[in-house]
């Protein structure tokens, strides 16, 4: 099943369908310039049963790194991408695959420093595997979260999913 497909399917029982229909329908649904919503893609990047965790500096809460796909950009390089420049830490897919754990529709609030309305993320969540640590692009708080201490209900789902795969 390909990615649009999960999406659809993710979609069906969420409040969001029209939405996600309208962004998936669009010209180019991982673009910014799609104003209803875009897809985006984060990393679930795990260590020691630790999960990586920012906070995030607009909606001020510990979520998963991630963001927009670049114009060309796979998902899953995004992924690697933003986890990069949010914590400094290379990452890779686990055993070359692209390991698609989780797909989330959330609403994100309106930006008036960024003249960005109210719009869908369609966030593909990827798990991904730390390579090394450099020094961090963004200025963002980040740390190594232990699974039982984890309340994202996106992050205990996908990691019920990984141990659900074992």
């Amino acid at each position: 099943m390909n990615i649009v497909d999960q999406i659809s399917l993710t979609a069906i029982h969420s409040p969001f369908t029209s939405v996600c229909d309208r962004v998936l329908s669009s010209k180019d649904p991982y673009s910014r310039s799609t104003k209803q919503g875009h897809i985006t893609a984060s990393g679930l990047v795990i260590q020691d049963d630790k999960v990586l965790l920012i906070f995030h500096p607009f909606i001020k809460q510990w979520f998963q790194p991630g963001g927009h796909i670049d114009d060309g950009e796979s998902p899953i390089h995004a992924a690697i991408r933003e986890v990069y420049e949010e914590t400094g830490i290379l990452c890779e897919s686990i055993d070359g695959q692209s390991n698609l754990i989780d797909i989330d529709l959330h609403e994100i609030p309106a930006n008036p420093k960024k003249s960005e309305g109210v719009h869908l993320h369609i966030d593909l969540l990827f798990v991904l595997r730390a390579l090394k640590q450099e020094a961090s692009h963004e200025k963002i708080e980040k740390a190594w979260v232990p699974f039982d201490q984890i309340s994202s209900p996106r992050i205990q789902r996908a990691l019920q999913k990984l141990q659900d795969q074992t």
